[in-house]
C-alpha cells in the first residue's frame, strides 16, 4: 500500500436561520454600495413595508432592479433572496455563518458579499463584476 494519497469527498448540511433583521441588514450593504455599479435604481413595487427601501424583501416585498446600462430590469423577492442566500453559501460565499448555531455574523457581509448574494438571487450565478 505504500504512500498512496486518497482524497475523500464530503458534503456537508448546515442549516442556517436567517433573520428579517438579517435580510434588512443585507440589502442596506447591497442598495448602498455592493450592487451600484450594475445597478443604477432600485424601486419599490407597491407601497413601503417597511421605512427604507432595504425593509421590503424581509417583509415580502419586492424591488425592482434597474440596469445602469440597458434597459433590462429584475425584480428581487423573498424567496428569490432567500435562495440567493442559498446559492452563496453552496459556492462559498458563507464565511458569514456561524456553523456552532446556524447563525449569520452580517458584520461580516460586505458590500461584495452582498452584491454576490443579490446577483445569486436574480440570475443564479454572478454575472457582473
Amino acid at each position: 500500500m505504500g504512500n498512496e494519497k486518497s482524497t475523500y469527498t464530503i458534503q456537508p448540511q448546515i442549516e442556517v436561520n436567517v433573520t428579517s433583521q438579517d435580510i434588512d441588514d443585507i440589502m442596506v450593504c447591497a442598495l448602498e454600495g455592493g450592487i451600484n455599479y450594475w445597478c443604477r435604481k432600485a424601486k419599490v413595487n407597491g407601497k413601503y413595508l417597511g421605512e427604507y427601501a432595504s425593509d421590503q424583501i424581509s417583509r415580502g416585498g419586492m424591488l425592482t432592479l434597474y440596469d445602469a446600462e440597458s434597459s433590462d430590469k429584475w425584480e428581487l423577492t423573498l424567496n428569490k433572496f432567500l435562495n440567493g442566500m442559498k446559492l452563496a453559501i453552496e459556492q462559498g460565499f458563507g464565511a458569514w455563518v456561524k456553523p456552532a448555531d446556524g447563525s449569520i455574523d452580517v458584520g461580516n457581509i460586505d458590500a461584495d458579499a452582498a452584491d454576490a448574494i443579490v446577483q445569486l438571487a436574480l440570475f443564479g450565478e454572478v454575472v457582473f463584476g
